[in-house]
This record gives structure tokens, sequence and C-alpha cells, in this order.
């Protein structure tokens, strides 16, 4: 791994990881109204198992990428914080969705959404939803299908695009 790379890893998983949340925190603070969870216990129990369950996803998947697909998460379009994956994943978390990154991320936010337990903290999740879906529809899935055209239709059709399917983990 090169120090780009490594470079590119800490800087998304600090603004990923920690500034969303903590903008999230400050929101809860600024608009403390509008529980949606009916106590502490439930609140703590969801949220960290939530947050768990999706970092666990982010993992598994960046460790599928950069071992099986030979390179990163950090490419978006033109800009390349990263070396591109050269091999289409379709093994681990990947065999069960065809984003589970971007699963990870609006499972680990609503996790600290139901933390914060504040409506206004579950805008964070919907939108970060919301642009998963563009990016994956207008810039990961159009790389993938020049890069990888017949497999990754065959992929397509076999692998469902963010609801994982847990049939297989192969």
């Amino acid at each position: 791994m090169k120090f780009k790379d490594v470079a590119a890893l800490i800087f998304g998983s600090t603004l990923l990881l920690v500034m969303i949340p903590t903008l999230m925190y400050i929101s809860s603070l600024w608009l403390p109204y509008g529980q949606f969870l009916p106590s502490l216990v439930w609140s703590l129990s969801l949220g960290t198992l939530s947050c768990a369950c999706g970092l666990f996803f982010m993992l598994w998947s960046n460790y599928e990428l950069w071992v099986k697909g030979r390179g990163g998460a950090a490419v978006i379009g033109k800009i390349k914080l990263m070396r591109e994956t050269s091999v289409l994943v379709k093994t681990g978390p990947y065999a069960m969705c065809r984003n589970p990154m971007h699963l990870g991320l609006v499972l680990y936010y609503l996790g600290c959404a139901c933390t914060y337990n504040r409506l206004v903290c579950l805008v964070f999740p919907l939108l970060a939803g919301v642009c998963a879906l563009l990016l994956a529809v207008y810039i990961d899935e159009p790389r993938l299908r020049r890069d990888f055209a017949d497999d990754y239709a065959v992929y397509c059709a076999a692998v469902p695009r963010f609801l994982p399917k847990l049939k297989r983990l192969n």
C-alpha cells in the first residue's frame, strides 16, 4: 500500500466516521427535540448494534477490495485518490449486495442517529443513502460496466444493488 493510498484511507475515514457523526451530535444539541425511540436503553442498544454492523460491512468491503480487487474505494469518477480495482470483486459482502460499503455507511449513520435519538439526526442516514444511490448509479456502475462488461452484467443480474441477499457468501 502506497503513502497516497494510506492518506486517502485516513482522510476518508476521518471525514465519514468522525466528522459527519460529530455534525450529527452538534445537530442533536442544536435541535434537541423529537426523540424517535422510547428509551435510552433502546436508543443505545439499537445504535450500538447498527454502528457495529455498519463498521463491520465497511471494513470487510474494504478488505475485499484491497485483497481481491487489487484497489480501493477512494475513486469517484475522475478523482482517483487511490488505485482503482483491477478485478471485479464478487465475494464476501459483494456476494450479498453490490454496494456493501455504502450499506455499511448508512447503517453506521443510522446507529449514530439512534444513539443521539433525535429526529434531526435521521436526515444524515437518509442523505447518505441518497448520495450512495447516486454514486452507485451514475459513477460506480458505468465504470464497472466499461471495465468488466459481460462479467458485470451477469453479476448485476444475480446480486441486488443495496439490500443484502443472504443466500451465499462465497
